[in-house]
C-alpha cells in the first residue's frame, strides 16, 4: 500500500489547515509579482499522506476569497527537476500573478527520486492525480470551480501536467481517492515539457480526440527538448482535433520561462500568452494584468519568438 486512505479521509473532513482566513494585505502589483525568499503562500493544504509523509499544496488565494460563496478558477503548477529534485517555491512567481487574476493558484509538492527514493515518474504521476482528485473531492469547502481547473508545469512538471490530461491507466492511480474522480483539467500550460521516458508514461503516446486545449512554450537553445519533438506533439494534438498553441522563444534555454529572476523577459511573455489563451478558453475573463518591469524588453513576434501553426 502506497497511501494511507484513512488518513486521507480524515484530511478531507478537516477544515483546519485547509482554509486560511485573514488573507495577506493587498500590495502593489509589482511587489505581488516579484517573489522573494520571504514570499509565503496564503495557505498550505495537505492533499495526501504516503507512508506517513504529508504532501502539501502551496496555495495563493485571490482577493475576496475570504467569506465568498463563489467558486474560483484554479491552476495547479508542477515544478521541474527531472522528477529528482525541485520545490514548489520555483513557481511562486506564477502563483502571485494567477492569484491577481482571480484564480486559486497552487504549487504542488510531489514525491521526488532523491528525497523520497521512489520509482519515477510513475509515483509522481500518482501524486499529480491525487492533487487533482483532492481538489475535486473537496471542491465545495475549497471553493474550487471544477470546470475551470488548469494544469501547468515545467520540464518534468510538464510531463505531470500533460499526464493529467492524457494518461488514464490504472497503474497511475493509488488508493487515496476514488479513481472514478476525473483528473483531466480544463486546459494545460506547458513550459519546455520533458516527455522522454517509457511510452506508458509519455503523454505524446496517449493523444486522442476530446483532450483539453494545450499551450506549449520552448526555448530554441534548450539542450534537453528539441523544437521538432514538440512540433510533432503540437501537430498531433491538432490532428486529433485538440486546440493547441506552440511558441518558441529565441535564445531561450531549458527552464527559460521561470519567474524567479524578475527581469526574465520570457516569464512575462509566457504569462501574457497564457493569460490570453485562458481567456479564449473561457476559463478567465477580463484584461491581462501583466506589467513588465522598467528596463525589461517586451518580446516581438518573429524577432524574439516564433508561433507555429
Amino acid at each position: 500500500m502506497t497511501c494511507n486512505p484513512s488518513a486521507a479521509r480524515r484530511l478531507e473532513n478537516l477544515l483546519s489547515g485547509l482554509l486560511l482566513f485573514g488573507l495577506v494585505a493587498v500590495r502593489g502589483f509589482a511587489a505581488e509579482l516579484t517573489a522573494s525568499p520571504e514570499t509565503k503562500p496564503d495557505a498550505m493544504w495537505t492533499y495526501k499522506v504516503v507512508a506517513g509523509k504529508e504532501l502539501h499544496l502551496s496555495v495563493f488565494l485571490p482577493s475576496g476569497y475570504q467569506g465568498s460563496s463563489k467558486r474560483y478558477p484554479t491552476i495547479l503548477l508542477f515544478h521541474g527537476g527531472s522528477w529528482r529534485t525541485g520545490e514548489p517555491s520555483m513557481h511562486y512567481p506564477d502563483c502571485l500573478y494567477w492569484r491577481k487574476r482571480g484564480m486559486v493558484a497552487i504549487s504542488v509538492d510531489y514525491r521526488l527520486k532523491d528525497r523520497d527514493g521512489i520509482d519515477v515518474p510513475l509515483e509522481c504521476v500518482k501524486d499529480a492525480k491525487s492533487a487533482m482528485r483532492f481538489l475535486r473531492a473537496n471542491a465545495d469547502r475549497l471553493k474550487i470551480d471544477v470546470e475551470k481547473i488548469v494544469a501547468a508545469g515545467a520540464s518534468a512538471g510538464g510531463q505531470l501536467a500533460a499526464a493529467l490530461a492524457t494518461i488514464s491507466s490504472a497503474e497511475t492511480n493509488d488508493d487515496c481517492y476514488d479513481p472514478a474522480i476525473p483528473c483531466r483539467p480544463a486546459a494545460v500550460v506547458l513550459y519546455n515539457p520533458y516527455f522522454k521516458g517509457v511510452p506508458e508514461l509519455s503523454p505524446p503516446e496517449h493523444l486522442v480526440a476530446g483532450l483539453p486545449p494545450f499551450i506549449t512554450f520552448l526555448g530554441d537553445k534548450d539542450p534537453a527538448v528539441s523544437i521538432e519533438s514538440l512540433l510533432g506533439f503540437h501537430r498531433a494534438l491538432k490532428q486529433s482535433g485538440v486546440t493547441s498553441e506552440y511558441y518558441v522563444g529565441k535564445g531561450g534555454a531549458h527552464g527559460f520561462c521561470n519567474g524567479r529572476n524578475h527581469t526574465n523577459r520570457f516569464f512575462y511573455w509566457s504569462l501574457e500568452l497564457a493569460d490570453r489563451f485562458l481567456v479564449q478558453q473561457g476559463i478567465l475573463s477580463g484584461s491581462c494584468l501583466v506589467e513588465i518591469p522598467k528596463g525589461v524588453a517586451h518580446l516581438q513576434k518573429t524577432t524574439d519568438f516564433v508561433e507555429y501553426d
